[in-house]
């Protein structure tokens, strides 16, 4: 099971003996559908994402909601976090009800 975890602005996060003020300035919420940059490169992960907008009469546009940069460790906590959050969406409450 996959604890979550919800950051709010004026909150802090505990980083070692450190507490680190959260500070959220407008960011919006998106929702990415399509990878513009998946790479590696000199121990940095690249990925750019975009969410894709199609209205009906005109020309299908993909915009850019949020390119990362970030080093392996943390790319692996990522990886990590995403399989558990997946692995806890996929798996029914209801073990008879497997897929």
């Amino acid at each position: 099971m996959v604890e979550e975890v919800t950051i709010r602005s004026g909150k802090t996060l505990r980083v070692g003996d450190s507490d680190w003020q959260i500070v959220e300035k407008d960011v919006a919420p998106v929702v990415p559908s399509v990878f513009l940059e998946a790479r590696q490169f000199n121990g940095l992960v690249y990925i750019s994402l975009a969410q894709t907008v199609v209205d009906a009469g005109n020309q299908p546009e993909a915009w850019v909601c949020a390119r990362l940069r970030m080093d392996l460790g943390f790319a692996q906590s990522l990886r990590d976090q995403l399989t558990s959050l997946i692995e806890d969406a996929l798996t029914p409450s209801d073990k008879s009800k497997a897929n």
